[in-house]
């Protein structure tokens, strides 16, 4: 498992702390995680933004491609893949990038935090 902070050039940057790690399993698993695997994040923003709908966005890619992405609130859980998607056609592992972020008034996405992990097949 590789969780690393890793820089993102889409949106609007927030001044303020926000982390974002993937949350490990709760037991020994071996390698871990895969597809079909559920995965969850440790996130901290700051409390004003409690208010503003944070969420986290999950792409994975396989050789520069898109194969699987997902949004959902902050404290939801994502299935990798999903239960239809090209990752679950190709097999085979991917490369994951996870975004903590919100949507501000004006329709405009606000960036906190990103990570990046690989997932196995």
């Amino acid at each position: 498992m590789m969780a690393a902070a890793v820089t993102s050039a889409a949106g609007a940057r927030n001044t303020n702390t926000a982390t974002i790690a993937l949350a490990g399993p709760t037991a020994p698993l071996g390698a871990w995680p895969n597809l079909g695997d559920w995965v969850s994040f440790t996130v901290t923003f700051p409390k004003q933004l409690e208010s503003k709908n944070v969420r986290i966005q999950v792409a994975c890619y396989q050789n520069g491609n898109l194969v699987y992405a997902d949004a959902q609130t902050y404290t939801a859980s994502f299935e990798l893949g999903g239960s239809a998607s090209q990752w679950w056609s190709n097999g085979g592992g991917a490369t994951c990038v996870a975004d903590l972020y919100y949507w501000g008034g004006n329709g405009s996405f606000n960036w906190l935090a990103t990570t990046q992990f690989t997932a196995g097949s």
